[in-house]
């Protein structure tokens, strides 16, 4: 019997588990976004013995006072292995490379090492630019046209007067 779904018992009472059924998991979500308590109650389970391996996110919940509530999401990946399988491929015994077994892709981070101090312009791009450059093009335009507004009527007397006395 496996340990399934982890159930967040209270803030101070650590990590508790639920007992279940590795013939009878819930389907994991494919994203964090798509990862809901309803995970749990939608009738969309499966097998592990049949699938034998799978990914995904599920949702962690804390349970007080009888009523569900989603307190972090997990991804995992879980695999079922025949006895031979797992001689064969020992895991925690440093035998291979640690990347070997399961084999972790390299992270996808963008190509700022995100110092502000070197290379200042690029972590605004990375940071600030993509998310909110329109709003800072909007306002920049909106303050040139203030600017050429404010010039205008301040200037507009002063030619007004020359035109009528020249």
């Amino acid at each position: 019997e496996a340990i399934f779904p982890v159930n967040l018992k209270g803030q101070s009472s650590g990590i508790n588990a639920e007992y279940g059924d590795l013939t009878r998991l819930p389907a994991p979500s494919k994203t964090a976004e798509e990862c809901t308590l309803e995970v749990y109650e939608r009738d969309n389970h499966f097998s592990l013995f049949d699938r034998k391996k799978i990914s995904g996110f599920w949702p962690v919940y804390s349970d007080v006072l009888g009523t569900r509530e989603l307190t972090g999401k997990v991804e995992m990946e879980l695999e079922i292995l025949t006895e031979e399988e797992a001689v064969g491929r020992p895991a925690g015994v440093a035998r291979n490379e640690p990347n070997t077994n399961p084999t972790l892709e390299p992270p996808n981070r963008p190509d700022t090492s995100f110092n502000w101090f070197t290379n200042p312009w690029k972590v605004f791009k990375v940071l600030v630019w993509r998310k909110y450059k329109w709003y800072i093009l909007l306002t920049v335009i909106m303050i040139l046209l203030i600017l050429f507004l404010i010039l205008m009527f301040y200037t507009a007397p002063e030619a007004i007067n020359s035109a009528i006395w020249n």
